[in-house]
């Protein structure tokens, strides 16, 4: 009898949007057509909105340091935020941008504060879960004013010695885009831009038709690192930063449970892990330049002459730009090292033992 063995991944996490495709030839509307309906357009999520004052003692900011202790400030009294032990502004601030439904008080917010604390970062966690919590069509219209709220303290912050050369951005999913409308207003109220936005598999519902003004862009800091992992599911295709890394093509991940397969909700949500592995092991994860996003998609960058190599992570160098493939192995930690330069690596074109056999009748 043939031994027929799945593979796949589990995600602990739901969102609530439904996938939609996106074409990888931008330039051929006409033959294949880009994503429209409900999740695409999603009508009205760029009108203007204004978060009443008496609301903003909602919008708060979480300050962790000194053996993962928490203070939290609402918009009223972020000022404090200069005054806090925990806080020293000579060392690099990390600001975290929540996804849709998180909370600081959640896993992904904690996961990512005590890994920056451990590498001496100040970290401040924005709390506007008021916001992100609503329907989602809401929600990427409200990360427009949240953005220009947090960059209102932002820019107090900078009178008691914040420096926006120090200053850092994460995000994942809708978060991506909160930190970039932090960004932008940033930029338009000081004329100076953030550091670094790191961002982690960009939300692509009601974000994949919108251009750099309305949605994550290069643009917005000195530099910026996209992680995609699930470009045609709940993530975007499209090149946002100076560096885009499309993690094993940035379509779906491989699959480590088993008779589960990895797919939409699993693949963009593998991102988390992902990231904090490239914390924990810098210069692990080894990506390769490639000449386009199909190419990407494809895994067929190993014959590009010269190869160019570039490490995932905090540690990536600042002055690469292009688009990168980043081959994993299936289980924690996923980095493959060296051995991400050798095409022989790439899981989803590997004989697996599903259908390695050479039987025509199988038995289940």
């Amino acid at each position: 009898m043939l031994k027929v063995v799945l593979f796949t991944s589990v995600s602990l996490f739901m969102v609530s949007c439904p996938s939609m495709a996106w074409s990888h030839e931008q330039d051929k509307k006409g033959d294949y057509g880009f994503p429209a309906g409900l999740m695409s357009i999603c009508p009205g999520s760029t009108k203007p909105a204004l978060i009443p004052k008496g609301q903003l003692k909602y919008l708060s900011f979480v300050v962790q340091g000194n053996g993962r202790t928490r203070q939290k400030y609402n918009f009223w009294n972020a000022r404090g935020i200069a005054k806090d032990p925990r806080v020293n502004f000579d060392k690099r601030t990390l600001i975290v941008a929540i996804g849709y439904l998180d909370s600081p008080n959640l896993p992904i917010s904690a996961m990512f504060a005590n890994e920056y604390e451990d590498r001496g970062y100040n970290v401040i966690l924005v709390d506007n879960q008021r916001f992100a919590t609503v329907h989602y069509h809401l929600a990427t219209r409200l990360m427009r004013p949240v953005g220009k709220h947090v960059a209102e303290i932002l820019v107090q912050l900078m009178e008691y010695g914040l420096d926006p050369s120090k200053l850092e951005l994460l995000g994942f999913s809708l978060g991506c885009h909160t930190a970039s409308f932090v960004a932008k207003h940033f930029q338009t109220m000081t004329g100076r831009n953030i550091s670094t936005i790191s961002a982690l598999e960009p939300s692509g519902p009601c974000f994949r038709n919108l251009g750099p003004k309305h949605r994550l862009d290069a643009g917005d800091a000195d530099f910026v690192q996209v992680i995609h992992t699930n470009i045609d599911g709940y993530g975007m295709a499209t090149p946002m930063g100076h560096v885009d890394i499309y993690v094993n093509g940035g379509e779906y991940q491989p699959s480590d449970i088993s008779l589960y397969p990895c797919t939409t909700t699993c693949s963009h949500f593998r991102v988390l892990p992902l990231w904090v592995s490239a914390l924990k092991n810098p210069k692990k994860f080894v990506a390769i330049k490639c000449r386009d996003i199909q190419q990407a998609r494809d895994s067929d960058c190993y014959g590009n002459s010269p190869m160019e190599p570039i490490f995932m992570g905090i540690g990536i160098d600042k002055t690469e730009r292009g688009i990168y493939y980043l081959a994993t192995s299936m289980e924690y930690p996923f980095f493959l090292g060296a051995k991400g330069l050798k095409e022989e690596y790439v899981y989803w074109k590997r004989l697996t033992n599903i259908n390695n056999g050479h039987e025509i009748e199988i038995y289940t």
